[in-house]
């Protein structure tokens, strides 16, 4: 008597699992080198205006007025009862403070940091990006102490006051694109693979939905 064989269709059996396609990821070394170099500019530019400020704080003498009467002539036409000696005062009180000598630190050490950012990325090494972040974080605190010593002692003119706070305000500005700026190649995988450039390409998954065909296949009865 011949035995009866049924074949079992798994209705049941979800079909839907995610299948796994590896998709190399190419380094872009180049973006880093980007990077790097706007970091060196930066690092320069900060560097020059920290050894300005610096300088300045050496100088312990009283501030020359002629060295303020263009400006002087300028707020005057633009309304302003001010004269060149009351602007030098006014940098004489800030400079007693320490404006000029912790301006000038925070600026002198955020520049050395974004320069030896720059040249590790440029380079290709990960350290780079904690030491960018670093120098610019400095920078910030250079526009905060910024703001800070010139609203502590009152401006001899409202627009000289208006004027220094833009300037300040675009420090923070570059002090918030410098801090941005290193971190950058974390969010671009290009540029994160080439921050090693020793490690083999690394595979990016990507989950795709299976093919129809998938199910047919699971269903067919087997040979065996």
């Amino acid at each position: 008597m011949e035995e009866s064989f049924s074949i079992r269709w798994d209705e049941d059996e979800d079909a839907s699992e995610d299948v796994i396609i590896a998709v190399p990821i190419r380094p872009q070394p180049n973006t880093l080198r980007i990077i790097g170099a706007v970091l060196v500019i930066g690092g320069l530019l900060a560097l020059f205006s920290g050894a300005s400020n610096l300088l300045t704080g050496m100088d312990d003498g009283p501030t020359d007025p002629a060295m303020y009467e263009p400006v002087a002539l300028q707020l005057q036409s633009a309304g302003e009862d001010v004269s060149s000696q009351e602007i030098a005062a006014y940098y004489d009180a800030i400079a007693e403070k320490g404006y000029y000598e912790v301006l000038g630190t925070l600026e002198t050490c955020a520049g050395l940091l974004l320069i030896v950012s720059g040249v590790l990325l440029f380079r290709r090494h990960s350290y780079g990006i904690r030491i960018g972040v670093t120098g610019g974080s400095l920078l910030l605190l250079d526009a905060v102490a910024g703001l800070y010593f010139l609203r502590s002692v009152e401006a001899p003119s409202a627009m000289l006051s208006l004027t220094l706070n833009i300037l300040q305000i675009l420090v923070t500005t570059c002090g918030l694109f410098c801090t941005a700026l290193p971190l950058l190649p974390l969010f671009l995988s290009g540029a994160r693979e080439a921050l090693d450039p020793n490690s083999n390409q690394l595979p990016c998954l990507l989950y795709t939905s299976p093919s129809p065909r998938d199910g047919l296949l699971s269903r067919m009865p087997s040979s065996a």
